[in-house]
């Protein structure tokens, strides 16, 4: 497994993001254990599934476009995506006003309707969210595109998607660990971990997408020209 794919996922599973909110939800419900388990084994078979079908099919696009061509215009268009939202980040167009970071989430925040919809769901609902809150997206991508880079067999293929995954669902797989240890104190330790996030969202997503957007941007621009 590459160190870029490796350092991805663990972008991934750190950034602040709606799993957390979720995760939190599902540990103050009536029996967390069982609901986190579905939680974390849907998200984590969807997004697995999702994995190994976009690096065969960026092995299908890398033969019939030419695999360096291929993997250097993804990180080039990823890098730039990543660098303009860092700007709008910056400018306050993604952002919570400070002052809302601060205070209790937004009642009308993803992360509330979520908290709002976990108080006491059944099992299905919580595999439902596992999937919702792990939908891939720009960083998953461009892991994917650094795994088929190497042209992995398939088996090879499959356990660096499942590393990435399991990376990104660190938060779900700790705080399931905390559920079963520490039953008692676990919403106590993930609250307090998410709400140094949010106190710091700010500056750790703004410096996270515009370092991946330089690398990125240079890494394809150099193998294009």
């Amino acid at each position: 497994m590459s160190l870029e794919t490796f350092a991805l996922g663990v972008v991934s599973g750190l950034r602040p993001a709606t799993s957390q909110a979720a995760v939190i939800a599902l540990l103050k419900t009536p029996d967390p254990r069982r609901r986190l388990l579905f939680f974390l084994v849907a998200g984590f078979v969807w997004s697995m599934a999702v994995g190994l079908v976009l690096v065969l099919a960026f092995h299908g696009a890398r033969v019939s476009l030419g695999g360096s061509t291929f993997t250097a215009l993804v990180d080039l268009i990823a890098g730039v995506a990543a660098l303009g939202f860092a700007l709008g980040y910056r400018q306050g167009r993604y952002s919570v006003p400070r002052r809302q970071r601060r205070a209790k989430p937004s009642a009308n925040g993803a992360g509330a309707r979520i908290a709002r919809r976990l108080r006491d769901p059944s099992v299905a609902t919580a595999a439902v969210a596992g999937v919702v809150t792990h939908v891939p997206g720009l960083i998953y991508v461009v892991a994917l595109n650094a795994i088929a880079a190497e042209e992995p067999g398939i088996i090879e293929a499959a356990i660096q998607v499942a590393v990435y995954n399991a990376l990104w669902f660190a938060v779900p797989i700790a705080a399931l660990a905390l559920a079963i240890l520490r039953p008692g104190r676990a919403p106590e330790y993930l609250e307090r971990a998410t709400r140094w996030g949010r106190e710091h969202e700010q500056i750790l997503v703004f410096a996270t997408l515009t370092a991946l957007g330089v690398y990125l941007t240079i890494k394809g621009a150099v193998r294009l020209f």
